[in-house]
């Protein structure tokens, strides 16, 4: 009889040819499957009690209805935590736009081929055991994460003092998943601010290093590529948690590779990151030394004033470049049947949004979140520049309450809550109702789409405190659905304020 042909074993279920990648096949990838990986070449069968004949068969009809399936666990708990890590976290759903792509989603299509090298191989393993540990409750993974990590620390610092054109981009995304890794296992501390205490911003700064000197010394012989895009575009989000100036060599986002839609939003955020930087730092100066030269004061006021809203207007300007299948938008309102009260678990209020995909509703999430964030630094700046000035300020804040509940209307289509259903019964009016979907679970992949706009609106003291502690609710759930400790903080004291 010949030898069982090689495959991973959810292809040797499915009786398809399998394309051996490791540690997960593309046919599992493309199809949404489970990989659980290759059989160890050393096979050692064992007889069981009926065929040595140490026990008679039964026979005849089973006593009752017995379930058949199989489940296969590789003896490796890194296989297979690695495995269920890249199946469930970095599938990217379709049509993703690239401007609200990060690290993960952005470098998939070119994360190198298994056998990695051992830095990059040390990074998913440890991030994956980790995420293992918290969502499957299996506590033998974290020490087998730890462990690993400390191996990385090890390698990781050999590496870096060695960069290269070749080996830059797996620093880079080993640099990232060690900071995936430390918001992974956070556990807020009592006291701490949020700002102060996450251990993943020292990885962030490692990052800026790294992508120095390639701006510096290797950046001739190697243009920037994905993964150094999409590692600026983490790092500019790193700056607007802490409120830090961005060096200057950081902010022509074209020199990263960004172009059309991408580099224009970009130069809104960068352009309002360093706003953003100034005006803190003037609030910091007024509360520790007093108030500074009244002329002196009034004058940079109204010069980040103007900026404020040049911004505003920038981004109107640059929404109206998205394509138009970007803007096919449906409005819904559930009934008191599928919502008694509100705001709820899984929505805060019964008007609702839906899009061609739940990639389409992460942009207008982003794009949304931004528009509060933006109106809140220039409701700030009017703080100090013009406190009568109510009318303007209540136009923000109308303005800011508004976005904000169109923002919350969004998050259940993207996190698929519920589902479009075509009206078929009347002729007539034909359309679409909806249903909810409240027993599957919430997938990662679907998650990660709303993790950013609800960091940023949960941070910003502006938005009605009521929708507030809804978004920081979806944080702190989302933490735990996808074994992110650093998310599970949002509803305690410590988690950041933008």
């Amino acid at each position: 009889m010949p030898f069982p042909g090689g495959g991973c074993q959810t292809c040797r279920d499915r009786r398809i040819k399998c394309d051996k990648a490791q540690p997960i096949c593309q046919r599992c990838i493309k199809s949404r499957r489970t990989c659980y990986g290759m059989r160890d070449h050393q096979v050692w069968h064992t007889e069981n009690a009926y065929a040595s004949r140490q026990k008679k068969r039964p026979r005849g009809p089973r006593s009752m209805k017995m379930n058949l399936t199989v489940s296969y666990k590789p003896a490796d708990l890194k296989t297979y935590a690695v495995a269920y890590f890249m199946h469930n976290y970095l599938q990217a759903p379709h049509n993703v736009p690239d401007i609200v792509k990060d690290v993960t989603r952005g470098c998939l299509a070119v994360l190198p081929s298994a056998p990695w090298c051992s830095i990059l191989d040390l990074a998913v393993s440890s991030l994956a055991l980790a995420i293992f540990s918290r969502t499957q409750n299996y506590p033998h993974a974290t020490v087998v994460a730890s462990a690993t990590y400390h191996r990385l620390l090890q390698v990781a610092q050999a590496a870096i003092h060695y960069l290269t054109p070749e080996n830059v981009d797996g620093c880079l995304l080993a640099v990232f998943f060690m900071g995936r890794y430390e918001d992974s296992v956070y556990h807020p501390p009592t006291k701490s601010p949020f700002i102060h205490a996450s251990p993943s911003f020292s990885h962030h700064d490692g990052a800026l290093a790294i992508l120095k000197v390639w701006n510096d010394h290797l950046s001739g012989d190697r243009p920037a590529t994905n993964v150094i895009k999409h590692t600026r575009r983490g790092l500019l989000r790193s700056a607007l948690m802490r409120n830090l100036a961005l060096p200057r060599w950081v902010h022509d986002g074209a020199f990263f590779a960004e172009h059309g839609l991408e580099l224009e939003y970009d130069r809104i955020i960068t352009g309002l990151l360093n706003l953003r930087h100034r005006l803190f730092t003037l609030i910091n100066e007024i509360t520790t030394r007093g108030a500074c030269q009244k002329a002196e004061l009034i004058s940079i006021l109204e010069q980040l004033d103007e900026e404020s809203r040049t911004l505003d207007l920038d981004l109107e300007t640059c929404i109206s470049h998205v394509p138009d299948a970007w803007h096919q938008v449906q409005e819904h309102t559930l009934s008191n049947a599928d919502l008694p009260s509100w705001p709820s678990a899984n929505f805060y209020a019964p008007a609702l949004y839906s899009y061609p995909s739940p990639a389409y509703a992460a942009f207008w999430g982003q794009y949304n979140a931004t528009r509060i964030l933006i109106k809140s630094t220039r409701l700030r700046i009017l703080a100090l520049h013009n406190p009568h000035n109510l009318s303007l300020k209540q136009n923000l804040l109308s303005d800011i309450q508004s976005v904000s509940e169109v923002l919350a209307a969004i998050v259940p289509f993207a996190l698929q809550r519920f589902r479009l259903v075509k009206n078929t019964l009347s002729a007539s009016s034909p359309g679409v109702s909806i249903t909810l979907n409240l027993k599957e679970e919430i997938k990662p992949a679907d998650a990660s789409l709303v993790v950013w706009p609800l960091t940023i609106a949960s941070g910003l003291k502006y938005v009605d405190s009521q929708r507030q502690a809804w978004f920081k609710a979806q944080l702190a759930r989302l933490g735990r659905l996808v074994g992110f400790g650093v998310l599970e903080s949002a509803e305690t004291d410590q988690w950041l304020q933008l």
